[in-house]
């Protein structure tokens, strides 16, 4: 594996939590999102994802593997998520 990089990613209020999530993986690996091969719905339930942040109320930390990366979802002061990227390639 390569060096860590870290990546930034904050949705947009009417994105789904795992579009952003998808779409924040392929932006840490200079990737665009049709093009990786990683499938999200093979590592995560994606609507127990978006359930869990629905209205962007965030109450809690979440981190996850995947795609070589290990990505969390944190809370801005509003509840809003940001998720951050960090890149294992």
């Amino acid at each position: 594996m390569g060096n860590t990089r870290e990546f930034y990613y904050e949705p947009d209020e009417v994105e789904q939590l795992s579009t952003a999530v998808v779409t924040a993986i392929a932006k840490a690996h200079d990737e665009d999102v049709i093009d990786q091969k990683w499938l999200i719905s093979n590592d995560i339930n994606t609507d127990a994802l978006d359930g869990l942040f629905q209205e962007h109320n965030l109450k809690m930390t979440l981190q996850f593997e995947a795609d070589t990366t290990t990505a969390t979802i944190i809370a801005d002061p509003s509840g809003d998520p940001i998720i951050k990227i960090e890149s294992h390639r």
